[in-house]
């Protein structure tokens, strides 16, 4: 009877082994399948951005463009129909320039000779100094085909590379313009420079900021118009400054592709390089039906190889899960032998559950409390910020106010005209001013509360952005008409940092700004430094200090003891701060005057693949 029973014993034993083991598998097998499939998908879901974002982009620029073409039509017609009445035409070319101003540099007229007539405002002395267009190719062929012309990458007079667009002008019967190219008389060229430098920042700007992607652009003989290099525009892509840069395994499927996208046509491939897959994918820049340019935008699979780390992570906790399966299938039989003991040890196992589960409920309640706290706190700081924002909108509106409603009184009625003294205009624009910065804190809280504030990352130099900043916030110190007795001091070094430039400014001249609003007399320090790999910018100064009430909630939304400002500057700069992975802090100087603040962002250093991913 005993040996029947430690037979069946034996048997179950086997049973729950080889179950244990075999779930194992499967459950290996499954994993791996499901891996290979999610990194299939973002994989796809990369190119397929990368393809939306290429067509979007296209057409962004083809509207442009267009614009562009349509100011030019109209600026022909005119000079056609206004003979030698120029004034027309110059405040044509100013409104033109207006509409399309992130993208032209200028707009200009020149007569049949090449001489310069008239040019937009934007950048008239430009044009004035090269004096004559005659030998300039955006003038002699359209005026040998009469058609419009498209330009490559020329550099102008003050050395910045350009594209040029130029329409001919010919003749007119009845006002209704003839485009002939028969023999009519050419009377010159309207034309339109496009800084390469306001053609990259558009094209940067419209790239989604969800994927780190790069834009080029090149026309459809190989020249490169645009690329994050700026020393490789105006070079061929055959030429021996862009194929050094190419990795040699890479170079003869890259130049394929380029050689390919010239066609006109659109497509989207893939290049592998140290196991780091980037998807190119480009698309044709086709005005009035001819194909001008060619648009890429290249996407490293950083989220595909993300997944990919994740996967095989994944396999190998597969694999130990198969091993500790069946160790768990021996435990398991050796605890069906000993019944007894596992059913009390399963009976203590639930009741510590349940002491569990009680302890889990007390702690909900006590954190649903403690939020009911906070939104109260929460409601307070809303109604204070209220007060606060109609506060600081009154105090710039009512000078504002005063002061037209006192121009208005000078007003002459017989002439029309008033006496304005300029400290009045200058009033008006400093409390202007305000109102901008005050909408301007508002959207960016909007943003940071909706998750939706978005960085634009170059490398720019931080001791010229600091030059910069302060000399503006000189320059207001010397404009205030209760001018403080104030200096600013700073010693620059070069550091060059990959950071949102514009954002990174408005951190500084917060932190600067609020170093003076508290600041009587005395002076500002700043210093830069590079630590554990990390860019320290250090903002000192000999005022009043941080105020021990509000010293816990400095970075908080309206925090402020200050009788101006709203007490969003520290909220929004920290905000900033953090979206760049770095931290931001202040303390009171412990044997002087005054404070502290003190904010870092991660040093990053250019290297060799890093540059090949924004070749283009």
């Amino acid at each position: 009877m005993k040996v029947t029973k430690y037979k069946n014993n034996i048997s179950i034993f086997i049973f729950i082994i080889v179950i244990g083991i075999a779930l194992s598998i499967l459950s290996y097998q499954y994993s791996s399948f499901t891996s290979d499939e999610i990194k299939k998908i973002a994989e796809q879901d990369v190119r397929s951005n990368a393809k939306i974002q290429t067509y979007d982009l296209s057409r962004i620029l083809v509207h442009s463009l267009d614009s562009i073409t349509t100011n030019l039509k109209l600026l022909t017609n005119l000079v056609l129909l206004n003979d030698t009445k120029y004034s027309d035409v110059y405040l044509l070319m100013n409104a033109a320039q207006d509409s399309t101003y992130n993208l032209t540099h200028a707009y200009f007229l020149v007569d049949e000779n090449g001489k310069l007539i008239v040019a937009s405002d934007s950048n008239a002395h430009g044009f004035i100094n090269i004096g004559n267009f005659s030998n300039e190719e955006y003038f002699t062929i359209p005026k040998q085909t009469l058609k419009p012309y498209y330009s490559s990458v020329i550099k102008s007079n003050n050395d910045y590379p350009e594209l040029f667009l130029s329409f001919p002008i010919t003749t007119y019967k009845d006002d209704e313009i003839i485009h002939d190219i028969t023999g009519n008389q050419f009377y010159g060229i309207v034309g339109a420079s496009i800084s390469i430098k306001s053609l990259g920042n558009f094209l940067q700007k419209e790239l989604s900021s969800s994927f780190l992607s790069n834009v080029g652009l090149i026309d459809k003989t190989g020249i490169i118009l645009y690329a994050r290099d700026q020393s490789l525009i105006g070079r061929h892509y055959l030429s021996d400054e862009f194929q050094s840069l190419i990795p040699q395994e890479l170079k003869e499927n890259y130049n394929n592709i380029l050689k390919n996208s010239l066609s006109g046509n659109s497509a989207t491939n893939d290049l592998t390089y140290k196991g780091l897959t980037t998807t190119l994918s480009y698309q044709p820049i086709v005005i009035n039906d001819k194909h001008l340019w060619t648009l890429y935008i290249s996407t490293p699979h950083q989220l595909a190889s993300n997944v990919g780390f994740l996967i095989n992570q994944q396999k190998n906790f597969s694999t130990i899960i198969v091993i500790v399966i069946g160790s768990i299938a021996i435990g398991i039989a050796y605890l069906i032998l000993s019944w007894n003991r596992s059913l009390k040890q399963a009976v203590d196992t639930r009741t510590s559950q349940l002491r569990f589960t009680n302890v889990s409920l007390m702690d909900s309640n006590r954190k649903l409390a403690d939020a009911n706290k906070q939104l109260k706190v929460h409601d307070k700081m809303q109604k204070e910020f209220i007060n606060i924002a109609a506060h600081e909108l009154r105090t710039p509106i009512m000078p504002i106010l005063g002061e037209i409603e006192f121009i208005e009184t000078q007003v002459d009625p017989v002439k029309k005209t008033a006496y304005v003294d300029e400290e009045q205009i200058k009033l008006i624009i400093r409390n202007a001013k305000r109102l901008d910065r005050l909408a301007s804190d508002i959207l960016d809280v909007t943003r940071i509360e909706s998750k939706s504030l978005k960085l634009n990352k170059t490398y720019f130099s931080l001791k010229d952005l600091l030059i910069g900043t302060v000399k503006d916030l000189t320059n207001q110190i010397g404009m205030d008409e209760n001018s403080k007795k104030i200096s600013i001091n700073y010693n620059p070094i070069e550091i060059t940092v990959f950071a949102d430039k514009d954002r990174i400014n408005q951190v500084i001249y917060n932190l600067l700004s609020n170093a003076l609003k508290f600041t009587e007399n005395g002076s500002i320090t700043i210093n830069t430094e590079v630590k554990d790999k990390n860019v320290l910018v250090i903002v000192k100064d000999t005022g009043s200090g941080i105020d021990p009430e509000i010293f816990p909630r400095l970075f908080c939304k309206f925090a402020t003891k200050s009788e101006k400002g709203t007490g969003l500057g520290l909220y929004i700069s920290k905000n900033i701060v953090d979206a760049h992975g770095g931290k931001i802090w202040a303390k009171n100087n412990s044997n002087e005057k005054g404070a502290t603040f003190i904010f870092s962002i991660p040093y990053i250093v250019k290297d060799d693949d890093f540059e090949f991913q924004h070749l283009i």
